[in-house]
């Protein structure tokens, strides 16, 4: 079950009660989304300057860090190839009570990307489901991120976007062979960001031979996030 909540920037998101947590920050869905994904991992810079680029996300939730990251490609006029893994796809009716419609209007994408979620049916089959919005390319993978994600080509991505609940809630998706299998999915040079700056997943990265720092939060939100930098 789930149940919307409005958070601080005004933007919605729900609270999982399986997990106990909510699917987005309560300082500022939409502002973290922007701020400790999009621009921390690089990937905005990547598609005003190269014109495209690929991403790697552990938990797709609401798919709000995709949408936000596939508008920027298509105002960037860049290619956005990405990779979404979640376990548990939530149905398209809750999806629509976040009201993306108007949080990134005049966009489209997020009424594409619920009306094909619901083409999927309320449990999506197990395995690689495609998605496509102008020069923005979605393979949502229903699975467990520890199968998943090693299976993947390494040195594919830019940026993995480390977006699970929290470690606490659910440490299967921060486990030392999970997050090292994320790292060799990363170009030389690539970052990983996460919203959680735990000091079990940063000594976890470190020893994987990530360069693990610390970068302001988002405005409004926490004081810090996570990047762990392939070198």
């Amino acid at each position: 079950m789930v149940a919307v909540l409005t958070t601080l920037d005004g933007s919605l998101t729900l609270q999982s009660d399986l997990y106990g947590e909510t699917y987005r920050s309560r300082r500022g869905a939409l502002t973290e989304a922007r701020h400790v994904f999009l621009k921390a991992s690089g990937v905005e810079a990547l598609l005003g300057e190269r014109g495209r680029a690929a991403v790697l996300e552990v938990g797709f939730g609401t798919g709000l860090n995709f949408l936000v990251t596939a508008s920027a490609a298509l105002e960037a006029g860049a290619d956005l190839d990405y990779v979404g893994v979640e376990r548990d796809p939530l149905p398209a009716d809750s999806l629509s009570e976040l009201r993306y419609d108007e949080l990134l209007a005049p966009s489209t994408l997020p009424a594409e990307l619920r009306g094909w979620l619901a083409g999927l049916g309320d449990r999506p089959a197990p395995g690689t489901h495609l998605f496509e919005a102008g020069g923005a390319r979605l393979r949502l993978v229903v699975g467990e991120a520890r199968e998943a994600v090693p299976t993947l080509p390494r040195d594919a991505f830019d940026a993995v976007y480390l977006d699970p609940f929290s470690p606490r809630a659910n440490p299967d998706a921060w486990d030392g062979e999970l997050l090292a299998a994320c790292l060799d999915a990363l170009r030389p040079g690539g970052r990983l960001v996460s919203y959680s700056v735990s000091g079990d997943v940063r000594r976890r990265l470190a020893a994987a031979g990530a360069l693990v720092s610390k970068a302001p939060g988002p405005p409004g939100g926490k004081r810090e996030s996570l990047v762990a930098e392939r070198p």
